[in-house]
């Protein structure tokens, strides 16, 4: 009865509406036959315009509506374009609305029902997967802290004395930390007391028992530092006491390198400890040597014979500085024997010239002559010029030198 009715009314609606579309057409007709032959065919170019742009957006409008009907029956992974993706969500969700327009209020209601019913489904999926995401982090963190006390009870010291320290440092550590970050949040505390552990458990079984993972492994994870560190500073020093025996050895061996004698020596002169290394480096360069091999091999800082690494290397550069000596030695003794050579030659020469020449003997040579003087002259002519004597003078000096020397 309800359908009958609504086809009842629209039919009569598109007929009420054809008999206004003639009665419309009618009074424009009338009204076309009063105008001027130029209106009327500037109004009738304006219908032909308007039928036209009518036509084109029908047209538009269908072929809108037929590539409508196409995206809605393609499958999402079928569509690639953009904009083609965003149109389709934009048709579902219309074509949505407008079946939900067509529900009754109770349809509506059962729908809406279901839609709030499916959001809390989700919401409780998400709050298990979290939940279970926590427990599966705690028994990781229990898993690694279980690893840890086992690594603990395998490299346990023999020294329960040591054991007892870092018990006491740990203690104190955990006090400082549950004064300090009180003013926390519960999840982002170090330590926390009695009686809010309890409270958050109460509150929040999972999370707190995370939390307590977590401080248990960080605990265990200090503790193992403090020890290991103990542990380090005992083999530190063992390790020391033997690298001190190889060093003893290498001082036997080479005194030159025994700091110790020259420290307390500089010492006793009241050089401070801030000179000393700048005063061994200066005049002692055999253990400037030995102190730079070791810089350069930070790797022996660990090997107990690393003061013999050093002394192997150290004899060996010795070995190739003093070849490298030798053979300037012998390349300076070289050039001064031909220097001596050269000398000698040029006395010679001197000699022959002055007897070729027939230069007399009372005659004083000049140097810018070419005559070599003898030692004693020349010692006699370096100390008259020293005292500021003249040219004549020295000349004069040299010339009654020769002539005593003749008359001897």
């Amino acid at each position: 009865m309800v359908i009958s009715a609504e086809i009842k009314k629209d039919d009569a609606k598109k007929e009420l509406q054809d008999v206004l579309d003639k009665e419309k057409k009618s009074i424009q007709e009338n009204q076309k036959s009063l105008l001027s032959e130029e209106r009327r065919k500037a109004l009738e170019a304006q219908e032909a315009k308007e039928k036209k742009e009518a036509e084109e957006k029908r047209i538009a409008i269908e072929a809108q509506a037929k590539k409508d009907a196409e995206l809605l029956l393609k499958k999402d992974e079928e569509i690639t374009d953009e904009q083609d993706r965003k149109r389709k969500t934009e048709l579902l969700k219309l074509k949505q609305e407008e079946e939900d327009n067509k529900l009754s209020a109770e349809e509506k209601q059962k729908r809406k029902d279901e839609k709030t019913q499916r959001r809390i489904d989700e919401l409780v999926n998400q709050l298990k997967e979290t939940k279970d995401k926590s427990l599966k982090e705690t028994e990781l963190l229990r898993k690694e802290l279980e690893q840890l006390r086992k690594e603990k009870t395998d490299d346990e010291t023999k020294k329960p004395d040591l054991t007892v320290i870092v018990e006491q440092e740990e203690l104190k550590r955990q006090i400082e930390y549950l004064e300090a970050d009180k003013s926390l949040p519960r999840e982002k505390r170090r330590e926390m007391n009695k009686d809010e552990l309890e409270e958050w458990l109460l509150e929040d079984q999972t999370e707190a028992q995370a939390w307590l993972f977590r401080r248990e492994l960080r605990r265990e994870r200090e503790k193992q530092s403090n020890l290991l560190e103990k542990q380090n500073i005992g083999k530190s020093k063992d390790l020391a006491k033997k690298q001190l025996q190889f060093l003893e050895r290498v001082w036997i061996k080479h005194p030159e390198l025994d700091i110790r004698k020259i420290q307390a020596e500089l010492k006793t002169q009241g050089k401070t400890n801030d000179e000393i290394p700048a005063i061994i480096e200066k005049e002692h360069p055999d253990i400037s040597l030995a102190l730079k091999i070791a810089e350069e091999h930070p790797e022996w800082k660990y090997e107990e014979n690393a003061p013999e690494l050093a002394m192997i290397e150290y004899e060996k550069r010795k070995s190739n500085s003093d070849a490298g000596n030798n053979e300037i030695k012998k390349l300076q003794q070289q050039i001064d024997e031909e220097r001596k050579a050269r000398q000698e030659l040029e006395a010679e020469i001197a000699r022959l010239k002055n007897i070729d020449e027939g230069i007399p003997p009372g005659n004083p040579p000049r140097n810018n002559e070419g005559i070599k003087l003898s030692a004693t002259e020349e010692d006699m002519v370096n100390l008259m010029k020293n005292n500021g004597m003249p040219q004549s003078s020295i000349d004069e000096a040299i010339k009654k030198y020769r002539e005593k020397k003749k008359n001897k």
